[in-house]
């Protein structure tokens, strides 16, 4: 009788192997220009008035933990014409152009910026991915269809909403008709002088 006390006393002092932790998930975060009437088309119009110090200041903040862009084809293509020839004109520029860019379009094959490459197969499915892969944030910049199928998907952990101080009255709005409803927690506010707010969200789950 006394063989199984002692197995039983062995076994109740070998200490248990403690769980390994599971890395935290890299945050998606949305930064995206909009009208008080929540208008984003032809910000050319209506954002680069305010597009100064501060609003560098702000770039350079969102990109100091974020080692990712998230681009759709239209965005890709303007960023990609734009940026390379102001390399070395500000800090943010330079890291947008070195960072890594993943890339959702289906018709876009031969991908000439810097560090970029096509998101294959399901965009929703390899943005999952890239999510659970070690890194810091991935940062979406504009982009309303890629913005509208990565809320459909619930991919989205923080909008930041530059909001400029111009009622348009036109364009196509950031959510679009139709969409499903997501309730949003407003975490924090920032003003950029001279009156555009950021307006920090993040889904309400």
């Amino acid at each position: 009788m006394g063989a199984p006390f002692a197995e039983i006393a062995v076994s109740a002092s070998v200490p248990e192997k403690p769980t390994p932790k599971e890395a935290p998930m890299r945050k998606l975060i949305v930064s995206i220009y909009a009208t008080l009437d929540g208008r984003v088309d032809e910000i050319q119009d209506w954002a680069l008035p305010y597009d100064d110090a501060a609003a560098a200041r702000y770039h350079d903040d969102l990109l100091a933990t974020s080692d990712g862009l998230l681009l759709g084809r239209k965005t890709y293509e303007v960023f990609a014409a734009i940026w390379p020839p102001r390399s070395g004109k500000l800090p943010y520029v330079d890291k947008i152009n070195s960072m890594p860019k993943y890339v959702a379009s289906t018709t876009l094959r031969d991908l000439q910026w810097e560090n970029s490459r096509l998101i294959e197969g399901d965009v929703a499915e390899g943005v999952a991915t890239l999510k659970q892969q070690p890194g810091q944030d991935l940062v979406v910049y504009g982009g309303q269809d890629l913005t509208h199928s990565l809320l459909e998907h619930d991919l989205v952990d923080e909008y930041r909403i530059l909001v400029s101080p111009v009622l348009l009255g036109t364009g196509r709005c950031l959510h679009k008709d139709g969409a499903r409803r997501v309730n949003l927690k407003l975490v924090d506010t920032t003003v950029i002088p001279p009156g555009v707010a950021v307006l920090t969200y993040q889904p309400a789950r």
